[in-house]
């Protein structure tokens, strides 16, 4: 397989994208990158690590950046659906978009392949995926510096503002705390560094301005990653104060929004209540809140979108809260004067002298 080295960034892009797409358009299945699968360069470009129903597998792909150019005409002759020796598999087309027409074509072919729309075409033994017709995304020159604005890249820029010293440890553990993708750290890494959000120092890197990487976060988080949190609306048939009752973090939940920043300044009455639940909504979490399903309702659940572990490394002044960022994100997209005068406290306490 081609190492991480001999990827064109082009290509890793396309890759990282694909991958993210698929993500995204099957929601509970995963994709990602896999640098080490064992390939031989001369085999594929790289592999993709499918996660689909609790089953784990590789898939070798060629990356095509133009998938009706002569040397894709090339690649797909030689696959022609046929398994690659010494791998078991047969070699996935990745590009950035598979018409509906192509698709017809690879399929018949027996040809797997995966695009950055999320249109995939996969028949192997742990399982059957076929999504085509997906429009093809908007991926332009100015792609790549934007890759730390993307769902993903905030939360890598959400573990270096949160995680103390995040930003000089190797990618690897980058990747681990933000609970992303290598290569995606790698992306992200690079926008950052190009925009002056993080500066290489020594054998390391830091945040170079902590105060523009907080407002540019803020800024995107409510329209780029917030609708991916799969967030759901709910009532309670307890008093309003219910949340100061259970146990949360025994439910894999955490306070945001306005209980928590009641919580750590005791400045507001909540109206409304925001949970961050790793996993989402529970059974559990519903009977311990005795929580109904209500469009309307004024309990908000979403996914919490950091690794769990990460929790360990925030130092919290109150148990049971989310970090005082994404409060104080969740109370500036509230548009309501009164939570924006305690996000300005939040922000004075919690986050204007920290330095990760």
């Amino acid at each position: 397989m081609a190492a991480q080295g001999r990827l064109s960034v082009s290509a890793q892009q396309v890759l990282t994208l694909a991958c993210e797409a698929f993500s995204d358009v099957t929601y509970y299945y995963r994709a990602e990158p896999n640098l080490s699968a064992g390939l031989k360069v001369k085999v594929a470009d790289a592999a993709i690590r499918f996660t689909i129903s609790g089953k784990q597998f590789d898939m070798p792909v060629a990356i095509l950046r133009n998938p009706a150019s002569h040397g894709a005409a090339v690649v797909l002759h030689r696959s022609n659906g046929r398994v690659v020796p010494g791998i078991g598999r047969r070699l996935m087309l990745v590009t950035p978009h598979v018409s509906r027409k192509l698709a017809d074509d690879l399929i018949v072919r027996g040809i797997p392949f995966l695009d950055t729309a999320g249109n995939v075409y996969l028949d192997e033994p742990e399982a059957t995926v076929m999504i085509v017709g997906r429009d093809k995304p908007a991926l332009t020159r100015t792609a790549r510096a934007s890759r730390s604005t993307t769902p993903k890249g905030l939360r890598v820029m959400f573990a270096l503002a949160t995680q103390p010293g995040l930003a000089q440890q190797p990618y690897r553990t980058i990747a681990k705390a933000a609970g992303v993708a290598l290569n995606t750290v790698n992306l992200a890494m690079d926008d950052l560094i190009a925009r002056g959000f993080v500066v290489p120092r020594g054998e390391g890197r830091v945040i170079a301005n902590r105060e523009r990487l907080i407002e540019d976060w803020v800024s995107l988080y409510p329209a780029r990653l917030r609708p991916k949190l799969a967030a759901r609306r709910f009532t309670s048939q307890q008093p309003m104060d219910w949340w100061q009752g259970p146990d949360l973090a025994d439910l894999d939940a955490r306070l945001g929004g306005e209980p928590a920043a009641e919580s750590l300044t005791h400045e507001i009455k909540p109206a409304t209540v925001t949970l961050y639940a790793h996993g989402g909504i529970t059974p559990r979490l519903m009977t311990a809140a005795r929580l109904r399903p209500d469009d309307h309702g004024d309990i908000e659940v979403l996914e919490a979108f950091w690794p769990e572990q990460a929790e360990k490394t925030w130092n919290l002044p109150q148990p049971g809260v989310v970090h005082p960022l994404l409060v104080y994100a969740d109370l500036i997209a509230s548009g309501d004067s009164r939570n924006h005068e305690v996000a300005q406290t939040l922000y004075d306490r919690f986050l204007a002298d920290a330095n990760p």
